[in-house]
């Protein structure tokens, strides 16, 4: 039997995170092939478990489990699950850099000067009634 290796995904989500790249996981049943999808972005690409071929411009390479591979902008390519077992795999694109419609609301809210803020309305308070029994 080969040796297994344990890929921590959250370290290499890390990992591709500080160097701009998203970090998914997809899963591919045995025989399964993905061709010839160019990206607008540069992407990575490592085997998490099982056997996968890429083909990069005509050739193929059996990469290893847990060794990143760099696919460049536009470069047509296909990913052929050759194993007779489901294969997983993390893939990376270059994340987009937020812009005004795209982040968070709270990041997107306009600071005023502090003697500018509206003051809050006065929480409503509900009348109490005492009920008591009077023997």
């Amino acid at each position: 039997m080969s040796n297994l290796i344990f890929i921590d995904r959250s370290d290499v989500a890390k990992d591709w995170h500080a160097r701009g790249f998203s970090c998914g996981l997809w899963i591919d049943h045995a025989g399964r092939e993905w061709s010839n999808h160019p990206r607008q972005t540069d992407e990575l690409f490592m085997i998490m478990s099982g056997e996968l071929e890429l083909e990069l411009e005509g050739q193929s390479i059996r990469p290893l489990v847990g060794e990143e591979i760099r696919i460049p902008a536009g470069m047509p390519h296909t990913i052929r699950n050759i194993g007779g077992e489901t294969a997983r795999w993390l893939y990376g694109q270059v994340r987009e850099v937020p812009s005004e419609t795209n982040t968070p609301a709270k990041e997107r809210e306009r600071s005023f000067h502090p003697e500018l803020k509206r003051k809050r309305r006065p929480e409503k308070r509900t009348p109490v009634i005492n009920i008591s029994k009077e023997i």
